[in-house]
C-alpha cells in the first residue's frame, strides 16, 4: 500500500470497533418479521402481518447476496420456498409494474442460480431486496428509509467486485447513491462517534472507487455493513419520528 493510502486506510479500520462497540452498546440490530437465534441467524422468516412480510422477504434476499459465495442448492432453494411463503402477502403491498419488475427479478436469480453465476445471482437478489425495501413505510418503523438502502449499496459494491472485471460505472454509482443516503440520515444520528465512523468510511468508500482499488473497497464496504448494523441498533433503542 502506497504511503497516500495509509492514512485512509487507517481511518476505515478505526470503524470497525466504532461500530462494533455501538451495536452492542445497542442491543444489536433486530429484523421486522424475522425471529433471531442467540447467535443472530435467522431462525424464522414468518411474517406477523401482511406489511411486514416486505421486510422478511427483503431478509431473504439480503441473505442470498450476503452467502452467495458459499451459498449451496439446499440453501437456495429453502430460500425460494421461504419466499413464495410470504408471496400472496407481498404481493398485496405492491403496485401492479412493481410486482411484475420483482418477478422479472426473481426470474434472473434462478437463471443466475442455474448458471452458477453466484456474482450475477448476488446483484439480482440485492436489487430484490432494495425493491421491497423501498416498498416498506419507513414512516411507521423506527429505523429510516436511508439505513436499508446503505446496507444495499454495501451488498451491492461487494457484489459487484465479485466479477474479475468489475464495472466501475456501476461500482461509482452505488458509492454516489450511498453518499447521497448518508447525507439524508446523518441529522437523525445523535451518537457521533457512530456518525464520525460512517462519515469516514463513506469517504473512503469514493476515495476506493477513484482509484479503482478493488481490495481497498471490499474493506471499506465490509466496514460500511458493520457501520449499518450500529445505525439499526441506534434507530431501534433511539425512536424518532421520520
Amino acid at each position: 500500500m502506497t504511503s497516500f493510502r495509509r492514512p485512509l486506510a487507517a481511518l476505515i479500520i478505526s470503524t470497525q470497533l466504532i461500530g462494533f462497540t455501538i451495536c452492542q452498546a445497542h442491543g444489536g440490530p433486530t429484523i421486522p418479521g424475522v425471529e433471531l437465534t442467540k447467535n443472530g441467524q435467522a431462525k424464522s422468516m414468518t411474517a406477523t402481518n401482511p406489511e411486514d412480510s416486505l421486510a422478511a422477504g427483503a431478509e431473504i434476499f439480503e441473505n442470498l447476496t450476503e452467502n452467495s459465495p458459499e451459498l449451496n442448492a439446499a440453501a437456495f432453494d429453502d430460500s425460494m420456498t421461504k419466499y413464495e411463503t410470504l408471496r400472496s402477502n407481498i404481493s398485496a403491498q405492491l403496485a401492479p409494474d412493481q410486482m411484475k419488475r420483482l418477478d422479472a427479478l426473481l426470474a434472473n436469480v434462478r437463471k443466475s442460480w442455474q448458471k452458477r453465476d453466484r456474482g450475477s445471482m448476488a446483484i439480482q437478489s440485492i436489487e430484490v431486496y432494495r425493491l421491497l425495501q423501498e416498498s416498506i413505510n419507513h414512516a411507521n418503523q423506527p429505523v429510516p428509509a436511508g439505513v436499508p438502502l446503505l446496507d444495499y449499496a454495501g451488498f451491492k459494491i461487494k457484489a459487484l467486485l465479485i466479477s474479475k472485471l468489475p464495472d466501475w460505472e456501476q461500482i461509482r454509482k452505488t458509492a454516489h447513491e450511498a453518499t447521497l443516503w448518508w447525507a439524508s440520515t446523518k441529522p437523525k444520528v445523535t451518537d457521533s462517534s457512530l456518525r464520525d465512523a460512517m462519515d469516514h468510511t463513506i469517504m473512503g468508500i469514493n476515495e476506493a472507487v477513484r482509484l479503482k482499488d478493488a481490495r481497498l473497497l471490499t474493506f471499506a464496504a465490509e466496514m460500511e455493513l458493520i457501520l449499518v448494523d450500529g445505525l439499526e441498533s441506534f434507530f431501534n433503542s433511539h425512536p424518532q419520528n421520520h
